[in-house]
């Protein structure tokens, strides 16, 4: 599914269905989107290197072991163009909700769209494929990537103060951000 035909997005299910070469093209993805400054991990070890954010990867492919986490992979002419990661919870209690981290897009990707539509089926993903209520994401305050995420209905729920240490003399609030994807029952 896509709303441009140089886009595509694939969803992966299981560590088995990520290439060696996938894998390859996430920590390229990921450390040249650290080093550009992105909120996206690796803060206090700039610049990373590939055998830095190599073991990133492999945890958060690993995830998909557990059958609760899928990787959304959007591709640009057959490049990878940007992912991120859709974690669901089990069990009743928290069972309506997902959590989305590691949302980038890949630096020559920049303006093409992918951000839009990563953010776009995710939202549809969860809402439709897996029945959830609600997502949550975590963004780096001072960064303007909350203004990003507000133009595809998430909303600013809370902070943490000072929670994110990204350099001894630099810390930023975490900024806890929620979507709404079906409507909620009324608290009682």
């Amino acid at each position: 599914m896509t709303d441009r035909t140089d886009l595509s997005l694939s969803w992966l299910t299981c560590p088995q269905a990520v290439s060696e070469e996938l894998r390859a093209e996430l920590t390229t993805c990921w450390r040249d989107v650290a080093n550009a400054g992105g909120a996206v991990g690796f803060a206090q070890q700039l610049p990373v290197t590939d055998d830095v954010v190599r073991p990133a990867v492999e945890d958060t492919v690993a995830t998909l072991g557990t059958g609760l986490g899928r990787l959304l992979v959007v591709r640009q002419d057959g490049r990878l163009a940007g992912w991120l990661l859709l974690t669901s919870n089990a069990g009743p209690v928290l069972g309506h909700w997902g959590r989305v981290t590691r949302v980038m897009t890949a630096l020559s990707a920049r303006g093409s769209g992918a951000g839009r539509v990563l953010m776009t089926e995710v939202a549809r993903a969860a809402r439709e494929d897996l029945g959830l209520d609600r997502l949550r994401l975590e963004v780096r305050g001072g960064t303007g990537y909350d203004a990003f995420y507000a133009r595809f209905g998430w909303k600013v729920v809370g902070r943490w103060p000072g929670a994110l240490q990204v350099t001894p003399e630099d810390r930023r609030d975490e900024l806890l951000m929620s979507l709404t994807l079906t409507e909620v029952p009324a608290a009682s």
